[in-house]
């Protein structure tokens, strides 16, 4: 276990110094969320989750949101969710702005040896300010579980693209590192780094950000 332990903390270590590296040319950020999962009936859950998120190298608040979904789980290869997002953001000039989000997704997986791979494609509406903004997100991840260890080490990459909107094309490109740590059988921990590639400049900067989940199971 001290093994792991030192792996996880040199890789901790990295994604900071990479989260610097980053900061200096563009933005760094963290987000924190805390919620908790649990099983309605067998291949049924819940996960309801409040969620910060921080901007200007973590001077600001930039949203806050609280999240709630339900997924199911067919079989070990193929899984469906729904969910939907409250979302409140700062805003200087013309006050706070109230968004709610929903979605739509269905994931693939298959597993090799100690590695899964999956693909998820998520059908997302966003509404604010009598405005839709409809994005087509797919996550392309894959996860190694290390033999008698809590970690599981992922990479996965994320695309948004607008559809069905005045805005065409790719939005974003999300880059994730992370790990998934299994505390207990109730405790789950998450820690990941994400750099975000803005391909619309009129919404977003690019920015790197440092994210880390808890979950409570029962």
């Amino acid at each position: 276990m001290g093994n792991y332990l030192k792996i996880f903390a040199i890789a901790l270590l990295s994604t900071l110094s990479i989260c610097q590296m980053y900061a200096q040319e563009n933005d760094f950020r963290i987000y924190a969320k805390g919620g908790v999962k649990f099983n309605i009936i067998e291949g049924l859950s819940n996960t309801s989750e409040l969620e910060i998120r921080t901007k200007n190298n973590t001077s600001k608040l930039d949203v806050v949101r609280f999240n709630t979904s339900f997924g199911y789980k067919f079989n070990k290869y193929f899984s469906t969710g729904i969910g939907y997002a409250f979302i409140t953001k700062p805003n200087t000039t013309t006050g706070t702005v109230i968004s709610n989000r929903y979605w739509i997704d269905a994931t693939g997986s298959i597993s090799a040896s100690n590695f899964t791979f999956s693909l998820r494609e998520r059908f997302q509406q966003t509404f604010a300010l009598k405005e839709c903004v409809t994005l087509l997100r797919s996550e392309l991840k894959a996860q190694y579980s290390i033999p008698e260890s809590i970690f599981k080490p992922y990479i996965s990459v994320e695309p948004h693209l607008f559809i069905f909107n005045e805005l065409k094309g790719l939005k974003e490109f999300w880059y994730n590192i992370g790990t998934s740590i299994a505390i207990n059988k109730n405790n789950d921990l998450q820690v990941y780094g994400r750099y975000t590639r803005n391909y619309n400049q009129i919404l977003t900067s690019n920015f790197f950000l440092l994210g880390i989940n808890y979950y409570y199971k029962f």
